[in-house]
């Protein structure tokens, strides 16, 4: 064995290939535990930013799933009024009382707009959801509600460019609006003119709009039930994943 120039014997050569292995396999284990630990860290952080997401819309959607229930049984309201009317549509005069009448044009009368919040879904977030099947139900429920406000927009043109113009001609809107709000308001009160609104029943023509109306209001509350119950699915199914979360 030879010695190096301290007197102490020098090591072989294999031996220093073997310690120099060793430093680069535990530089390597080294870089390797970062990593994890980086990626974990990240994990971490985006499944912090992911429960964030999923609380938000879940609020937001329990917020809408109220405001559709409301929705739903004022539109289902509007279709019973427009289902008594239908059913005094004819030839004959109606036996019903001027009041009565008044009160449900007052009630078809009203274009009914759910109030849907879409702020934290259209925040770009929901593409951190990691849940294929919470991103496929939402962006179902998006076309749905797409098809509600369409069909809302239609309804409202439809009333204020047809029905509204029609109606200018056979009822007196101050006695509709008497008997719809309140008596006891005084701004409201009965007209002067003497207009038996009954007579508008017996118009083929107005039979054909009101029938075209109630159409409106039926497809409106379809898909105000079915945006409904899509709502109920998201609900339960972000319940579940903030579960895991």
């Amino acid at each position: 064995m030879s010695e190096n120039k301290t007197g102490k014997p020098a090591w072989p050569a294999g031996r220093y290939l073997k310690y120099a292995i060793g430093e680069i396999i535990l530089v390597a284990i080294g870089i390797l535990i970062a990593l994890q630990v980086n990626n974990w860290n990240e994990n971490r952080q985006l499944r912090k930013l992911e429960k964030a997401s999923i609380t938000a819309l879940f609020s937001e959607f329990n917020s809408n799933k109220s405001a559709m229930e409301s929705c739903k049984y004022l539109i289902s309201d509007m279709r019973l009024y427009g289902d008594s009317i239908r059913m005094q549509l004819g030839p004959q005069k109606s036996n019903l009382e001027i009041e009565q009448v008044n009160h449900w044009f007052g009630e078809i009368g009203f274009t009914r707009r759910c109030e849907i919040s879409t702020d934290v879904l259209n925040s770009g977030n929901i593409n951190i959801i990691s849940n294929p099947e919470i991103r496929r139900k939402i962006s179902k429920w998006s076309s749905v509600l797409k098809d509600l406000e369409r069909e809302e927009n239609e309804w409202a043109q439809q009333f204020s460019s047809t029905i509204t113009s029609y109606l200018n001609k056979w009822i007196q809107w101050d006695d509709v609006d008497y008997n719809t709000d309140s008596r006891d308001d005084p701004r409201y009160f009965k007209s002067r003119f003497s207009i038996d609104p009954r007579v508008v029943l017996q118009q083929v023509e107005f039979s054909n709009i009101m029938n075209n109306h109630y159409w409106r209001i039926k497809r409106t509350e379809e898909r105000t039930i079915s945006l409904l119950q899509q709502t109920e699915e998201v609900i339960e199914l972000m319940r579940e994943e903030l579960d895991k979360i």
